[in-house]
């Protein structure tokens, strides 16, 4: 049932990154190809040191010596991206194993320890209830005010894990668009596997792919995430009128239901996991003396499960061309 919420205002979410572009230009004659962004810096400076030296040398050596460097400098570059050529980095932090630790929890908990059966009567009734009457379902309403936050997590996830997103690997579209039928259990494979994110963005406008730059950097889109979150949560007014008997009737019903008891873990795994993701994507943005407050602003955000992230997309610095501000 997360997709008959989620889909209401998810219909596709891929974030894809935007390789560097070749492009070719002229150094003293000769018609140089630019080897992608990743290891453009490396290029320029053993070019510029390659100038320096061989300025005063004769034409003929000079023009044979700076074609050579440029033939050299091409050749380390493609051996530097061989190097890397794995699609994962499973296994080169110790993050990876907890991401999939969890997955595996998760997976254990929904098939073996979780009360309850598939396809039981309760859980049965409970999801004809919501699809006869979404607005108001005969559910409890604590449970269904939480578990309507769903609707947005596909978005909270792509805002803080698509602009640092690798170039290589595993492409950050497809899990981010899946997370909206099945949550953490596509994210925590993804999140295993993917090659390390970005920790640094020099050009937004050209390193962050469309989807990124106008949706999930968008801040009118951030502010309408987050109002319809709050209208989510929301679903979950009535329980007020007896909130003491409301929270005992969702005790039980995590005690009985497979569906209830799942979906919270999920809840539980998807809400750490944005811990350190808002926590990470704060540090690409924010000045260097405010970097210790990263972990900081990512604890808070699970003060509100989901809806604490879209509160800090909303709020967060936008990304600065490191270019324009030098």
């Amino acid at each position: 049932m997360k997709a008959f919420f989620s889909s209401s205002i998810f219909v596709a979410a891929a974030a894809t990154a935007l390789l560097a572009s070749i492009d070719s230009s002229t150094v003293h004659g000769f018609t140089v190809q630019k080897v992608p962004f990743a290891v453009s810096l490396k290029k320029t400076t053993v070019s510029s040191r390659a100038n320096r030296r061989d300025a005063s040398s004769p034409s003929a050596l000079f023009f044979f010596q700076k074609a050579q460097r440029i033939e050299d400098t091409v050749a380390a570059a493609e051996v530097e991206d061989g190097e890397d050529s794995s699609w994962t980095d499973f296994g080169k932090h110790r993050l990876s194993y907890a991401y999939a630790g969890a997955w595996v929890a998760l997976v254990s908990f929904a098939f073996v320890f979780a009360p309850g059966s598939f396809g039981s009567t309760q859980d049965s009734a409970m999801l004809q209830s919501i699809m006869d009457n979404p607005t108001a379902p005969d559910i409890n309403s604590f449970f269904y005010g939480i578990f309507n936050l769903f609707a947005i997590l596909p978005i909270a996830l792509a805002c803080t894990i698509a602009p640092r997103a690798s170039d290589k690997g595993i492409p950050a579209g497809p899990p981010l668009f899946l997370s909206a039928f099945v949550a953490f259990f596509i994210m925590g494979p993804y999140l295993a596997l993917r090659k390390d994110p970005k920790t640094v963005i020099g050009d937004p406008s050209r390193e962050l792919g469309w989807l990124t730059r106008n949706l999930w950097e968008n801040k009118l889109f951030n502010y309408g995430t987050l109002a319809f979150g709050i209208l989510c949560l929301a679903s979950g007014a009535p329980g007020l009128e007896n909130p003491a008997e409301t929270w005992k009737g969702m005790q039980e019903l995590l005690q009985t239901s497979k569906f209830a008891s799942v979906s919270m873990a999920d809840l539980g795994l998807i809400t750490l996991i944005l811990i350190k993701e808002v926590a990470d994507d704060y540090r690409i943005r924010c000045a260097p003396e405010n970097e210790g407050k990263a972990a900081a602003i990512g604890a808070s955000t699970a003060l509100l499960p989901i809806l604490g992230t879209a509160i800090y997309c909303a709020l967060r610095p936008p990304l600065i061309d490191v270019a324009e501000e030098e």
